[in-house]
């Protein structure tokens, strides 16, 4: 296994850094078998543009992937997903959503977090930010809604009494707790936020941030005084039908990736539509202030 695959050992030690910390998100990959797509979307062509993207940033220490690594769950699928990511030259920490199958994605990426329970969570703690990574599948009650058990709510706990005082914990979970005015998105989402905020009360302590996939949509707010980020898929997006009831209805948005940067308790994100490939113009110039229409401008 390669590098790409293999670092929650790495990931779980602390890191010291003198600079800043800075890695990326991408969520909902939603593979599936080689050769297969999903609403016309090849996943592996997707997910390979946001590789390439990452090429460009300045400093990636490690990328998130935040659940829904594959559609069905196939062993397949996952098998198609670990050959893109295996020269991946950063490490990567996998989350699993409500559509992954555990015992597939264990079998495929074997040394992925475990918080000896079966479960693929993770607290990994660096000089400048602690990150604590939530499974939120349910396959005890099958369906789209997210779980969190009394063992990985002890896990949460255990992790936030265990993370230093001293820097920002970043909270990952698939699923929100949260209703967002998209009815049958909020239908299943996460079923035992109640208990969540238990456990921060508990703890005397709360996430400085709280980081999700599963809407396919960008949104962010406070959650109980607890911002929160969510951001668009790397596949198909969630129409923006607020308040409306039936059926979840897609949109074909451009992708987002996330850009964290974690410097002395302070956290920034850049959210980067990475398939974009128009004209960056200069702003200041009176030539490109001046052209007619924007399929004018040229690129610096």
């Amino acid at each position: 296994m390669g590098a790409a695959v293999d670092p929650p050992r790495r990931l779980a030690k602390e890191t010291r850094m003198t600079n800043a910390l800075r890695f990326a998100i991408l969520t909902d990959l939603h593979f599936v078998p080689e050769g297969q797509t999903i609403y016309g979307f090849d996943p592996r062509a997707c997910l390979g543009r946001a590789l390439a993207f990452l090429d460009t940033l300045p400093q990636v220490d490690f990328l998130v992937i935040a659940g829904d690594l594959c559609d069905r769950g196939e062993p397949a699928a996952y098998d198609s997903l670990r050959a893109a990511l295996a020269d991946l030259p950063v490490p990567v920490i996998l989350m699993v959503g409500n559509h992954d199958n555990r015992g597939h994605f264990r079998a495929a990426f074997p040394a992925a977090p475990d918080d000896g329970n079966g479960f693929v969570q993770g607290l990994h703690v660096f000089g400048q930010a602690s990150l604590i990574t939530l499974d939120t599948l349910d396959e005890a009650e099958p369906g789209h809604h997210g779980h969190l058990c009394d063992t990985r709510l002890a896990f949460l706990e255990k992790a936030l009494r265990e993370a230093p005082a001293d820097r920002p914990v970043l909270l990952f979970q698939h699923h929100p707790p949260m209703t967002l005015s998209i009815p049958p998105m909020d239908a299943i989402r996460l079923r035992d936020g109640a208990a969540e905020l238990a456990v921060f009360e508990r703890v005397g302590r709360k996430p400085e941030i709280l980081f999700m996939g599963h809407i396919h949509r960008p949104i962010t707010g406070l959650w109980h005084g607890i911002p929160y980020h969510i951001q668009r898929a790397l596949m198909h997006q969630v129409h923006h039908e607020f308040d409306r009831s039936g059926r979840i209805m897609g949109a074909l948005e451009s992708p987002d990736l996330a850009y964290v940067t974690v410097r002395d308790g302070d956290v920034l994100i850049h959210d980067c539509s990475f398939t974009y490939d128009g004209p960056v113009f200069d702003l200041e110039s009176p030539d490109a202030a001046a052209v007619a229409a924007p399929e004018d401008l040229v690129t610096r």
